[in-house]
């Protein structure tokens, strides 16, 4: 963390201070109109210590960030087919920038994890919001794109925010999608390679992970590094194995070979299609060197 942020515990005390050190707009990410506004901005701070670094080596040179909030990129097909997990895979910290909006994976505690990505300014259509209080992000190529559990606050904010920095930005490009970003060098990296063809840097495969979780749910988000959801999975899955082969004398053979047919397609098969799915929803690095 960069000491003008580790030395100050109040918003005030930094918005006092010379804010050329450092790529952050100041009065724009903390406004303090209000009781209200001091207490978001004070929360924001907060989520500023524990991104920091990571969004430090994010940022070209001359970017400056703008307004820095989070929230939960969803879509009816995710919600509908993968439930609650994807929730929480799909926390994002959404950094909005004078070029772009980059977006980094954080978990429960808002702390970064693997995954980035982006979508610059000048791409973007429109930004606005949904009756359920959901935020909306149309490209110029259509793509539509849903973040929820926003702060009210900070829907209007970012929505305001954004026409205004869209205007000012220089960056051009015409993504039909959010750009995935290398977690090594952190250019952007189209469709899913082995490895970055900028740094070299691995990539986990998304079909490795899809075999793992065929050969037993778990395995292939401990590959991913998703512990809680892998435990999970091989707990229940293991409950279900074990009353299908443990020794019942009233069962026949031919019972117990269809029962595992049945766990076998009920369990493998459609964890291996959802993990194989998140895997291809960004770039997780791999340790092995390339």
């Amino acid at each position: 963390m960069h000491p003008t942020l580790q030395n100050v515990d109040r918003v005030e005390e930094l918005l006092q201070r010379q804010t050329n050190d450092l790529p952050y707009d100041y009065k724009s990410l903390f406004p303090v109109d209000g009781f209200w506004a001091k207490r978001a901005s004070q929360k924001r701070l907060a989520f500023l210590k524990r991104i920091d670094d990571e969004l430090r080596a994010l940022l070209w040179p001359g970017e400056r960030v703008a307004f820095l909030t989070s929230g939960v990129l969803v879509s009816f097909w995710e919600s509908y087919f993968l439930g609650l997990p994807m929730y929480y895979l799909n926390r994002r910290a959404l950094i909005l920038t004078n070029e772009r909006l980059i977006l980094v994976q954080i978990d429960s505690r808002r702390r970064p994890r693997e995954l980035r990505s982006q979508v610059l300014l000048r791409a973007i259509g429109k930004v606005g919001s949904t009756l359920l209080g959901n935020v909306t992000l149309r490209l110029e190529a259509g793509k539509q794109y849903t973040i929820a559990y926003m702060p009210r606050r900070d829907r209007r904010a970012l929505i305001g925010l954004t026409a205004t920095m869209r205007g000012q930005a220089t960056k051009t490009g015409a993504a039909e999608a959010i750009e995935h970003l290398c977690p090594h060098c952190y250019v952007v990296v189209a469709d899913h390679p082995v490895e970055c063809p900028s740094c070299h840097g691995a990539f986990k495969s998304s079909k490795t992970a899809g075999l793992r979780s065929l050969l037993f749910p778990g395995l292939g988000d401990i590959y991913l590094g998703h512990w809680r959801f892998a435990i999970f999975e091989i707990l229940v899955t293991s409950f279900f194995w074990l009353s299908v082969l443990l020794p019942d004398e009233t069962r026949a053979d031919r019972d117990r070979l269809a029962g595992a047919i049945v766990v076998f397609l009920l369990f493998h098969v459609p964890d291996a299609i959802a993990t194989r799915y998140v895997a291809r929803q960004g770039h997780y690095p791999s340790a092995t060197v390339s």
